[in-house]
């Protein structure tokens, strides 16, 4: 499913050739009373509370058939794989918020370093441990799994070999890739600019599936290429990145507390709508389901950053949903190796009601100790050792510099690193 993403450093992304400018310059100036590109010293923390939310609806569509009783239950759980469309745009609105001055090698190194490790333990913990509860694929799926190129297979047991779930983060090294090549022309877009590339984008998300059905493509290569074909899910990353530049021009949510909570409870109307469908006979395909919800993902998005950038505090940017947040990429990665694991005791069975519940809470709270130990002792440990190694600084970018005025934040406001990220926590 997810990237995981650091806090870029405070160096700019840029090709050997070229430099990638800031985000800001003095002549886009920021707007009067207002945080402004310049701003990213604030700590997105309502963001990084939201990551576990989205976390777990990944997790009950991998292990929900051992707690969820009734079809109706099931089927909505199904819908689950939505969370990763809200990782995607996160990522995508997080790296582009965060940007700044470091050569593109660098940032490419800093975002395997950040990814790699921990998905690599769990990978090969899926393929010895567990090999005889988990569909591994061939040599070469596993050699593919390792270096996070499995997204580019149609072969199913390729892509969901192993510790399935890193599927994704094949995605996301794809759109690692191609981030320092598309903020160039995106960071010279304003309001109308910003408002077409994201017009567009969805068009285009919308448009080929509907092309691809008409054109009778294989129900394999359907699947493959509308959930996990990394190209196609550029577009979910892209659009955070416009909603990131739309904010760094000035966009601010009114009401946002308020826009936040209609937005999931229009998820949840959208949810059981969909759900009702399916089970009245009628098959939504994915990436029309992920369509109806990316408007709302941006709204949660766009209004938590708000929330943020006007110092309030609240429930999400507290310090128990912030530590949640930082261990969702580890409780991503170990949720379904965990169960597998544990299923093997018969630790698990439910017999239904609020039996189920708390046997599910149960389960919840051990992954999210293994997660917070993955973290600890894997996750940040390693990254930080590789973050150190020299990789991708030999380009000295001529950094064009923010402006201190556009650095300021409001008197006593503390400065703080943007930590958020896709299922991604601090460095």
């Amino acid at each position: 499913m997810i990237d995981t993403t650091l806090p870029v450093p405070a160096e700019t992304i840029a090709g050997a050739q070229r430099t990638l400018p800031a985000l800001t310059s003095a002549a886009a100036g920021p707007r009067p009373g207002s945080l402004t590109a310049a701003a990213t010293g604030s700590r997105l923390g309502s963001l990084t509370g939201m990551r576990f939310f989205a976390a777990l609806p990944v997790v009950l569509i991998h292990v929900g058939v051992g707690f969820i009783r009734g079809d109706w239950m099931n089927t909505a759980a199904g819908f689950g794989y939505l969370g990763v469309s809200f990782f995607f745009l996160l990522s995508g609105f997080v790296l582009t918020w965060s940007c700044s001055d470091q050569p593109a090698r660098r940032f490419r190194w800093l975002r395997l370093a950040r990814v790699w490790p921990a998905q690599a333990l769990m990978a090969v913990v899926a393929m010895t441990a567990l090999a005889g509860q988990e569909q591994l694929p061939g040599t070469g799926g596993k050699i593919s799994e390792l270096l996070l190129l499995q997204a580019w297979t149609p072969d199913q047991k390729v892509y969901y070999g192993g510790n399935g779930v890193s599927w994704s983060l094949s995605a996301e090294m794809f759109f690692y890739l191609m981030f320092p090549l598309g903020i160039i022309p995106l960071k010279r877009l304003r309001g109308r600019g910003l408002a077409v590339t994201a017009a567009v984008t969805l068009a285009v998300l919308a448009a080929t599936p509907v092309i691809a059905s008409a054109a009778h493509m294989s129900g394999v290569t359907y699947s493959w290429i509308f959930f996990v074909f990394p190209p196609y899910r550029f577009g979910e990353f892209l659009l955070g990145m416009v909603l990131a530049r739309a904010m760094m021009a000035g966009l601010r949510m009114p009401a946002p507390v308020w826009l936040a909570l209609g937005a999931v409870l229009g998820l949840a109307g959208e949810i059981w709508l969909i759900t009702v469908g399916t089970m009245g006979g009628y098959a939504f395909q994915r990436p029309f389901v992920a369509l109806m919800v990316l408007p709302l993902f941006g709204v949660l998005v766009a209004s938590g950053a708000t929330v943020d950038l006007r110092e309030h505090r609240w429930w999400l940017n507290a310090w128990p949903m912030v530590r949640l947040g930082e261990w969702s990429f580890a409780l991503y990665l170990v949720h379904k190796p965990t169960f597998l694991f544990t299923s093997r005791f018969t630790w698990w069975l439910a017999p239904g009601g609020l039996w189920t519940l708390l046997s599910f809470l149960e389960f919840l709270a051990l992954a999210i100790t293994v997660a917070a130990a993955l973290h600890y002792l894997v996750e940040k440990p390693i990254a930080n050792r590789l973050r150190r190694l020299p990789i991708g600084k030999g380009a000295r970018p001529a950094a064009v510099t923010v402006p201190a005025a556009a650095r300021r934040t409001r008197p006593g406001a503390k400065q703080a690193s943007n930590t958020v990220g896709v299922l991604g926590s601090r460095p």
